[in-house]
């Protein structure tokens, strides 16, 4: 099993990994299309969408091997900050009438509801389905022993 120090400090490396590529591609991207100079809210996005996107990838893909309570906490958390991420990226930098101001608080509430929904009904699920095995395990060592 690995350590929490050791897992962060992955997830550090991927952190900047990704905030790496993005710049590096962000960069190809504006000296073939653009004359003008970088802004440093270019850099805060990139930042936010590395940060997301690292985020998102430990929450979902867990390709490292961690106690089965770790990986639910770290699920968790992970896929709560990306959220954030995304919010704050929406926040500070998108236009136009889809992102006012006013229409983010009800899109993070409804972002919210949705989430404890499906959160709710997956543990719902999940708990049936382990009560069907359970129950189809017992049938079969019942019919084993006789």
């Amino acid at each position: 099993m690995i350590k929490t120090g050791k897992y962060l400090s992955f997830f550090v490396k991927d952190l900047l990994v990704a905030c790496g590529f993005l710049t590096v591609l962000a960069a190809i991207v504006l000296a073939l299309n653009s004359t003008e100079t970088v802004h440093g809210s270019l850099f805060v996005q990139l930042f936010l969408g590395a940060s997301a996107f690292t985020c998102f990838r430990y929450a979902l893909v867990n390709t490292h091997e961690v106690e089965k309570r770790v990986q639910t906490i770290s699920f968790y958390i992970f896929f709560i900050l990306a959220d954030v991420f995304v919010i704050l990226w929406l926040w500070l930098f998108a236009d136009g009438p889809l992102m006012d101001k006013g229409v983010l608080v009800p899109f993070v509430i409804v972002i919210l509801v949705v989430k404890t929904m499906v959160y709710t009904m997956m543990h719902i699920d999940g708990k049936r389905e382990a009560k069907q095995l359970n129950q189809k395990l017992d049938e079969y060592h019942k019919g084993g022993d006789k």
